[in-house]
């Protein structure tokens, strides 16, 4: 009796290792209760990096204004700062000899043309050779040279604005003697600045497809500015790497000046990779991975990282648009475990 009851001891022990063992590797392949995880769709987002660099202000035109002769200035008609319109008189020169000279070639002239139509009636009627009127036409036509050498003369005695802008500071006065040479004052057309600055060769293409970009004056307030890349020079410096670049500041306003310095910020835009938050990333002795839902089963899928953001990770792995993240109940998963989604994430981070 004691021997039978022994066996049938055994017999019972065995059948519940048995049970115990089939249990376990049901479990190991998924079976068993679900884990109850959170999931969100993979979605991609570009890599970017920002890129600073310093910007300084051009006028959109700009000159020094200088003298087409030399002579006497008789009159200074601006003051510095003030603005001025193409064509205005900013500095007359003594002009009194170029006036007798304009006058003295119009009275020639007005003689010569005389002669022509007089020469005109004699040679209708006869009374003189082609050759006489033909010399006096050629006299006509050089008066009519002179005049124009004369007025000439005369309006490079006076100094006008080129454009419209804001005339700066000047040593000149009145009664000074002046030469070619002689810088008189600036002239700047502000209402646009030209934003230079060197970007480095990765930040071509993005120059190239967006147009604009983000300035910040570099003393002030922290303004964030609009401007428009106007010209990217044509060749890379082979030295450091850069290429320059010319970006267009609206300044109607006239808040600005040529010569201010800006905080220039690129957003270097590169490849796209899947996007997945902060809790979502687990590591391995060989390295990072996250977890995926598949057919109700976790999955898990090694990631490289690329670019930590502000509570995400751009990663490269065998991720696709729309794979089912878990960001939830991550860290008691097995490969295969039946998963459970009680509050699927929406899209977006």
């Amino acid at each position: 009796m004691t021997i039978a009851w022994q066996k049938a001891g055994c017999l019972i022990i065995t059948i519940l290792i048995g049970s115990s063992t089939l249990t376990l590797q049901a479990q190991s392949r998924g079976g068993g209760r679900p884990a109850q995880i959170i999931s969100m769709p993979v979605e991609f987002e570009q890599q970017s990096s920002r890129i600073e660099a310093v910007g300084s202000a051009e006028a959109i035109q700009s000159v020094v204004i200088y003298p087409a002769v030399a002579d006497k200035v008789t009159a200074i008609n601006f003051v510095p700062g003030q603005k001025v319109q193409q064509g205005d008189m900013l500095v007359e020169l003594d002009a009194r000899r170029q006036k007798v000279a304009v006058d003295r070639a119009r009275i020639q002239l007005t003689d010569a043309q005389r002669t022509v139509e007089r020469l005109n009636a004699s040679r209708r009627q006869g009374a003189i050779a082609q050759s006489q009127l033909d010399d006096a036409v050629t006299a006509r036509d050089l008066m009519q040279v002179m005049l124009t050498e004369a007025q000439t003369e005369l309006e490079d005695r006076t100094v006008r604005a080129p454009f419209d802008g804001v005339v700066g500071l000047t040593d000149v006065e009145p009664g000074d003697r002046i030469t070619q040479q002689t810088a008189i004052t600036t002239l700047d057309n502000r209402s646009e600045l030209l934003i230079n600055f060197r970007a480095p060769e990765s930040a071509l293409e993005m120059l190239q497809q967006q147009p604009t970009l983000t300035l910040q004056p570099w003393q002030g307030d922290a303004l964030n500015l609009k401007a428009i890349i106007s010209q990217i020079d044509s060749r890379i410096d082979s030295t450091n790497r850069t290429i320059r670049v010319r970006a267009l500041l609206d300044n109607e306003a006239d808040l600005y000046r040529p010569g201010m310095s800006f905080r220039v910020s690129l957003e270097v835009l590169g490849a796209a990779y899947a996007v997945i938050p902060e809790a979502a990333l687990l590591w391995s002795a060989t390295g990072a991975y996250v977890w995926l839902a598949q057919n109700s089963q976790a999955k898990r899928v090694d990631v490289q990282i690329k670019q930590r953001l502000s509570g995400r990770i751009l990663v490269s792995a065998a991720l696709n648009q729309g794979d089912m993240l878990i960001t939830e109940g991550v860290q008691t998963l097995r490969e295969g475990q039946a998963v459970n989604a009680v509050n699927e994430q929406k899209a977006g981070l």
